[in-house]
């Protein structure tokens, strides 16, 4: 295993598209090195697998807005 992944295989690797990558290097949402001047972005599994948990979505088991708000916004009618 690669210790290493270029921005092509870490976007592989975490199941996104490379701008997805790239954005969040460049937002410094994600660690990453650059290697060779401003181009050559290369990350690790470990600072994948963080990042992917910092933004992970927890499922709820109800809505967390009652029906007739919901129903309300989808209306335009305020209850």
């Amino acid at each position: 295993m690669k210790l290493w992944m270029n921005v092509a295989e870490g976007a592989d690797y975490a199941g996104v598209c490379r701008d997805l990558i790239y954005d969040a290097c460049a937002a410094r949402r994600i660690h990453h090195i650059r290697v060779g001047g401003r181009r050559a972005i290369r990350l690790k599994r470990e600072w994948i697998d963080e990042w992917l948990e910092r933004h992970a979505v927890t499922a709820q088991e109800e809505p967390s807005q009652p029906a007739t708000h919901a129903a309300s916004i989808a209306t335009g009618v305020r209850p």
